[in-house]
């Protein structure tokens, strides 16, 4: 999507990306105590060796969801500030850059995620 939105919908927009990105790492914390139920049930190596290869990827994709999170407040933080500056003013009507940068961070993360849960749950399917 490309050009301006208006500013309502940019900030629900953040709003529900915060959200969605909260909501993945409290997943990733399901999928990690998963995990320590496995390593403690099987002491396979080529398990142990998986797990520890999705323990790795667990943390590098909270990393992810750290900066995501925090490249969001920022742009909430100029959001707010914009609108501050254009008080009275009929915020329907204005409309912002759509933050394609935002919006292809978090299509790629949401991708990447997914590709991730699919991964995991075939691991977890095998070895369960």
């Amino acid at each position: 999507m490309v050009g301006t939105v208006p500013i309502p919908k940019l900030h629900l927009e953040y709003r529900l990306w915060i959200a969605e990105l909260q909501f993945a790492k409290e997943e990733i914390r399901i999928f990690e105590h998963h995990l320590e139920e496995l390593v403690s049930k099987n002491f396979l190596i080529e398990v142990t060796a998986q797990v520890e290869q999705f323990q790795n990827r667990f943390i590098r994709e909270k990393e992810v969801i750290d900066t995501l999170r925090h490249d969001l407040h920022g742009a909430e933080v100029q959001l707010v500030a914009f609108v501050k500056k254009l008080s009275g003013m009929g915020l329907e009507s204005i409309r912002m850059d759509n933050h394609s940068k935002l919006r292809d961070q978090m299509n790629t993360f949401r991708k990447l995620y997914s590709e991730l849960k699919q991964e995991f749950r075939r691991f977890e399917a095998a070895w369960y």
